[in-house]
């Protein structure tokens, strides 16, 4: 299988060995993480917002005690990541069509035209209302400091998991774990809770795992178009 020029020599003994497992797959399974966004100009995990850990600011408990402090840092995440687009790791496996399951909240697998993918982690382009359900776009927080539901007046919420709380859709992606004979990990070291359970679940099927932690938006189109 021949590779172009713009792969690094280090990779391509990873894309030949993948390539056949691809080849030989029926019924793939992709999970994205962060770094399949970065090429799209998104950070991966650990980004701070006025020297505060995300993972401070994205608690439940943090939201609730300081809700302006929260959608001032929300607000900017929209105005910049609302600019991002798909790049050629998102587009190419949405001309693929297969299942994908994503750690993102950045909605740029929608963007580039998967129908099928699951985010477990919710969407950032949503405000819920938590107390009637529900659903709006996400530019009513440039409307006011603190945005509030126009159903019930609860305070709205990204549609999205805070840190600690249940993922979503977990019974779902578990079912499509069972299902897949190759399990292709992008951007993401499947290491967190209850994520983690992804690849042990496929170690027991014996479904072979493959991992892309770099260059994603060259080597994902490259292996996806090779079926």
């Amino acid at each position: 299988m021949a590779v172009g020029e713009q792969v690094a020599k280090e990779d391509r003994q990873d894309l030949e060995f993948w390539g056949r497992l691809w080849q030989s797959a029926r019924r793939p399974l992709v999970l994205s993480g962060a770094g399949i966004s970065v090429a799209s100009g998104l950070p991966t995990v650990g980004q701070r917002w006025n020297g505060i850990p995300l993972r401070t600011l994205f608690t439940r408990r943090r939201f609730e005690s300081r809700p302006k402090e929260f959608f001032d840092c929300y607000r900017d995440w929209l105005w910049n990541w609302g600019r991002a687009e798909p790049n050629p790791a998102h587009r190419a496996l949405a001309a693929w069509g297969g299942r994908v399951v994503t750690l993102n909240v950045d909605g740029l697998h929608r963007k580039a035209g998967s129908s099928g993918c699951v985010e477990v982690h919710g969407r950032l382009f949503e405000l819920a209302c938590r107390q009637c359900g529900l659903i709006l776009e996400a530019r009513l927080a440039f409307r006011e400091d603190v945005p509030r539901c126009p159903g019930c007046n609860s305070l709205l919420a990204p549609n999205m998991v805070f840190v600690g709380e249940p993922v979503r859709h977990f019974a779902t992606v578990m079912d499509w774990v069972g299902d897949a004979d190759l399990l292709v990990a992008i951007g993401t070291r499947l290491d967190v809770s209850p994520i983690n359970q992804i690849p042990l679940a496929a170690h027991r099927k014996g479904i072979p795992l493959v991992r892309i932690n770099r260059r994603a938006e060259v080597l994902v189109p490259i292996l996806v178009g090779r079926a």
